[in-house]
């Protein structure tokens, strides 16, 4: 018996070579050591986004990050914003010069087909020159289709020097789904931006509310300590509100309050910050301003107001008078290094003004100063 493998007449015995199976296997094991540091490296990028607390921080990472991260030259985001909502909850101080947010959405879906979907576009591509903040040496553009609910909501775009900037199915694959992600975590964003907002408000005046003030006067206080400028705090009511409620009805009186609410505005810097503190209390925040100009300020308010005819949607035209005390502060008179102490002393001194005021019959300014700084 002989156990020899015979092989066939004429076929040719085949050799493997150990050192290409050790260079194939070299070069898988290379790829996916390459694979998992590019997922490695999108996923740290993906926890970037879902740690961000609110609207401001995102933007941050999208348009300050993004580039660092994926050593990129330049980013450019354009958002959908048809009714103008996402610039009213932009903090004024935001500036971006590669944010867009755009009334038509028409410029945005020419970018892409029928069916949005990340593309790689090389810089001789006829769409590049509608896409703002692109770097002179881009190779190549990368968009990145925003999609909510099926709609189009905005678009990100990655400038790159190189004419394929993300080559493996892997990165392709991984930056559609940090596609979807940014999405969600931008609706995420500006809904919770919309609730908080909503919580700083009054609902009958759409002005302040007395929280969005005592977060308003701790910032004017550090920011008149940085400036070495004083703050005036004037606490505004309106006289025999009541009573107008009492004789004309509660729908009278919401009337009332929301003509003074739109008439003191007119009068005011767009710096200074007026709030709804009380049911019948405003509450206004004057930087950089002097307590013979907030004197000033605070007798045109009551002078002008007093002759203001309110029409209470019912035949009858109402009058309002209102008593004002009034408060100024500045770090050179008053130092002070307890910030959350010295905002409650400043209302309960302006308090003590606005109550002289309306025990004298209303109708005028007081002026309230603080004597002793227990900060």
């Amino acid at each position: 018996n002989d156990d020899s493998i015979i092989e066939p007449p004429g076929v040719a015995p085949e050799v493997i070579s150990y050192s290409d199976v050790d260079s194939q296997m070299g070069e898988f094991a290379r790829n996916v050591e390459l694979n998992e540091r590019i997922l490695q490296r999108l996923q740290q990028y993906e926890l970037m986004l879902l740690d961000a607390a609110n609207l401001p921080a995102l933007l941050d990472v999208l348009l300050l990050e993004t580039s660092k991260h994926f050593s990129i030259e330049s980013v450019n985001l354009r958002l959908y914003d048809h009714d103008g909502q996402l610039a009213e909850l932009m903090p004024s101080d935001l500036r971006y010069p590669n944010l867009e947010l755009e009334r038509d959405s028409f410029d945005m879906q020419q970018l892409y087909g029928a069916t949005p979907r990340v593309e790689i576009l090389q810089a001789s591509d006829s769409r590049t020159a509608s896409i703002g903040g692109i770097s002179e040496g881009a190779g190549s553009v990368v968009l990145l289709p925003l999609i909510r609910e099926g709609l189009l909501v905005g678009s990100f775009h990655w400038s790159a020097t190189s004419s394929e900037p993300f080559t493996s199915e892997v990165e392709v694959e991984f930056i559609n789904h940090l596609a979807a992600i940014i999405a969600i975590c931008l609706e995420n964003c500006a809904n919770a931006e919309r609730l908080s907002l909503l919580s700083l408000l009054d609902p009958l005046t759409r002005l302040s509310n007395q929280r969005a003030l005592d977060l308003e006067l701790r910032k004017e206080i550090s920011r008149s300590q940085r400036n070495q400028k004083p703050l005036t705090v004037l606490l505004i009511e309106v006289d025999g509100l009541k009573d107008i409620a009492d004789n004309y009805g509660h729908l009278a009186a919401d009337f009332t309050l929301k003509a003074i609410a739109g008439h003191i505005p007119e009068m005011l810097r767009s710096t200074d910050h007026l709030a709804r503190c009380a049911p019948a209390r405003f509450a206004l925040l004057l930087p950089a301003c002097s307590e013979a100009k907030g004197q000033e300020i605070a007798e045109r308010i009551r002078s002008e107001t007093e002759f203001i005819e309110i029409d209470d949607a019912r035949g009858a035209n109402l009058f309002a008078s209102l008593s004002i005390g009034l408060v100024s502060w500045s770090s050179q008179n008053y130092p002070a290094i307890n910030m959350e102490q010295l905002a409650g002393q400043v209302q309960t001194t302006v308090q003590q003004g606005l109550r002289r005021a309306s025990s004298s019959g209303g109708n005028r300014v007081t002026v309230a100063r603080l004597t002793t700084m227990l900060v």
